[in-house]
């Protein structure tokens, strides 16, 4: 998460915590003002963590990655039990037991899940509002992307991963150079004038690196895999995609592989374009991957 995000949802946290104290009715007996806000940054602190905690594992699933409503929603499922035994054992521990249920005993047993079941259908609306009104700042930046930087995608004539005709004619067929111009960097603003060496999916952005510009966009890396040209580059990583021309040395050890790039920078091969990179290798480079694991033997 960038450094921008991250201050967006601390102050939107601070905002609930703030409204829902100055509208607290009664205060516990022997309280001051500066202790029911601070039971409210506490409590909505947590909540808060919990959710955007979920949100960020959910987005290393790749199926769930780029449907950000769907891993929203997952999120706000998935935090709630954790939220509601927190807060259950925050209130206890301060002498704020909002389980109306006598103590421990066999009778009780009953009675108390009653008063639990009770208290998640209590929290439920706290817990969706908070969690609806930290993703405003994400189903922004996902839904509403200003059109000059994520234009329409051209119609393909072919299967899928097919480049459209126009689109190949912006390829530059040569295996080492990469494409000059392409559709979105066209509409970029200020415009990308370099040509791609690599891209890289940080958060909502991208990262384009050229040989002399690096520029970070808004725009889905999905959307970008799609117009770059097959011929000129490949998909290493389920965040990364490199050009041809820029790869050194394609590097094993144990069962891990990365790229050493030309510029020294090191990028990751998942497991599912292992086999896609090492093939391109032999017969590109002329030589089997590096082991490096070997190399320090020697």
């Amino acid at each position: 998460m960038t450094r921008h995000g991250s201050l967006t949802l601390f102050g939107l946290t601070l905002a609930a915590a703030g409204l829902l104290a100055a509208n607290q009715q009664t205060r516990p007996e022997g309280w001051p003002v500066i202790g029911v806000y601070g039971y409210w940054l506490v409590r909505i602190g947590i909540e808060s963590t919990l959710f955007i905690a979920f949100l960020q594992l959910l987005s290393l699933l790749p199926r769930i990655a780029n449907h950000t409503l769907w891993a929203i929603c997952l999120a706000a499922l998935a935090s709630y039990i954790p939220f509601v035994l927190s807060v259950t054992a925050l209130d206890i521990v301060l002498g704020l037991p909002e389980l109306d249920a006598p103590p421990l005993g066999e009778a009780a047993s009953a009675i108390r899940l009653g008063a639990f079941l009770q208290e998640l259908v209590y929290l439920l609306d706290n817990h969706i509002f908070l969690c609806a009104m930290l993703s405003i700042p994400m189903v922004l930046q996902a839904c509403w992307i200003p059109a000059q930087l994520h234009p329409p995608i051209a119609k393909q004539s072919g299967p899928a991963d097919m480049l459209t005709a126009d689109q190949t004619d912006l390829a530059i067929t040569s295996p080492d150079k990469a494409p000059t111009k392409t559709s979105f960097l066209e509409s970029l603003s200020p415009p990308f004038a370099d040509r791609i060496l690599r891209a890289e999916a940080q958060e909502h952005y991208v990262k384009l690196v050229g040989p002399n510009d690096t520029q970070m966009v808004l725009y889905r890396f999905s959307d970008i895999l799609r117009e770059l040209p097959e011929k000129t580059g490949m998909q290493v990583h389920r965040s990364h995609w490199i050009a041809h021309e820029a790869i050194q040395q394609v590097q094993k050890e144990g069962n891990n592989t990365r790229l050493v790039l030309k510029d020294g920078t090191q990028i990751p091969v998942s497991r599912r374009y292992v086999s896609t990179v090492r093939a391109w290798a032999k017969q590109n480079l002329g030589q089997p991957t590096a082991d490096v694991a070997a190399q320090i033997n020697k």
